[in-house]
């Protein structure tokens, strides 16, 4: 069967979090993102972001002329309206196995990723801050990572925790007993062929594919999930596979300073400190940080449906 004609004249722009640890991006909903636009050849532009630079506030953001997208199964199904679709040779069997498995990865293994990176202190304070600090950007580093820490602990402890628990790190045995579970189930389905569907890669591909690789690559020093994943032979197989569809990061040659040129860049910075703070105060008030208010164009698009979205892509 041939791949359905191409529609989309305008230009594809995706936001994402940026590069780090071998990878394209940081973020496994980003990752996913621009591993299925690969795979499924959609000219995009990956522009590297914060969700502060959004309309809608989040990572990944597609934008096509003047409509904009949010969450990664939302931009996925645009691709496919859009005719680059991976999974136009698949039954309708194999449509609902995409969709059942995409959302039993949202719901096992992707909490206890973002455990692991995020509310885990010794990785996040070893790892995720310096990585996402990288990304940040002088002086955004001082202060965003801990923000997200806040966010992924609320969102982590409504899914999981609740009140059932008195605190996160009660949470963490139930998320990587998931995790672990879901692992297993993975490894078992690649038993026989070399990506989910058979001998060519689709949507469920590139998504698996998002999350493991964040979670290889990471060089994490509390290693619980991330030793699961090395034991998984098939799992680790599949990952080596996909990352031809997704290369690393480009290796950018390192301009080497002088020691005068590093006093000049340290005297800048010293003396900007006191104008971001300002700035970011100005920026705070004006944008919604302090207020939690955003525009209505970005709550409407925040309540999509993720998965319907991606469904209704056909």
């Amino acid at each position: 069967m041939s791949s359905p004609k191409k529609s989309t004249d305008g230009k594809m722009e995706v936001k994402c979090w940026g590069e780090g640890w071998g990878l394209p991006s940081l973020d496994p909903d980003c990752l996913s993102v621009i591993a299925y636009a690969n795979l499924a050849k959609a000219p995009i532009e990956v522009v590297p972001a914060l969700p502060k630079d959004t309309i809608t506030g989040s990572l990944p953001e597609l934008q096509i002329d003047e409509f904009i997208y949010p969450r990664a199964f939302t931009i996925i199904g645009i691709f496919r309206r859009e005719g680059y679709n991976a999974d136009y040779s698949l039954s309708q069997s194999e449509n609902a196995d995409t969709l059942a498995f995409l959302s039993y990865i949202e719901q096992k293994l992707k909490p206890a990723i973002l455990y692991s990176l995020w509310i885990d202190v010794r990785n996040f304070n070893k790892v995720t801050r310096p990585a996402y600090g990288k990304a940040c950007g002088f002086p955004w580093s001082l202060w965003y990572p801990s923000r997200l820490v806040k966010s992924y602990t609320n969102q982590l402890w409504l899914s999981k925790g609740g009140e059932s628990f008195t605190c996160i790190k009660e949470v963490e045995k139930v998320i990587y007993k998931d995790a672990h579970d879901c692992l297993n189930v993975l490894e078992s389905r690649m038993s026989s062929t070399d990506y989910f569907f058979g001998d060519f890669p689709t949507t469920i591909d590139a998504v698996l594919y998002g999350h493991l690789a964040v979670l290889l690559h990471a060089p994490l020093v509390s290693t619980e999930l991330q030793n699961h994943l090395n034991s998984c032979d098939k799992l680790r197989a599949f990952c080596a596979r996909m990352s031809l569809f997704c290369p690393s990061s480009s290796s950018l040659p390192t301009q080497v300073k002088s020691n005068s040129e590093d006093q000049i860049i340290n005297r800048d910075k010293i003396i900007s400190i006191a104008v971001a703070v300002t700035a970011m105060l100005v920026y705070a008030l004006t944008s919604g940080v302090l207020t939690a208010r955003r525009s209505k164009l970005a709550t409407k698009l925040k309540q999509l449906n993720e998965f319907d979205e991606f469904e209704q892509m056909d």
